[in-house]
């Protein structure tokens, strides 16, 4: 009646579905970074872009 039991393995489909994600917004945010480390105006500047990737928590 109330909630349906689970499909053995579903926690690993969950799993996956969080790991394809985390990935599309790795990739994401790393093409982000390249465009404004190409597009920084001056090398102060892609100093600081690069600490600020190297800095990140995946």
């Amino acid at each position: 009646m109330g909630r349906r039991s689970r499909p053995e393995g579903s926690e690993d489909a969950m799993s996956i579905v969080d790991r394809v994600r985390r990935r599309r917004l790795i990739n994401r945010q790393n093409r982000a970074i390249d465009r404004a480390w190409m597009t920084a105006p001056t090398q102060s500047m892609r100093d600081e872009i690069a600490l600020f990737a190297q800095r990140r928590v995946f």
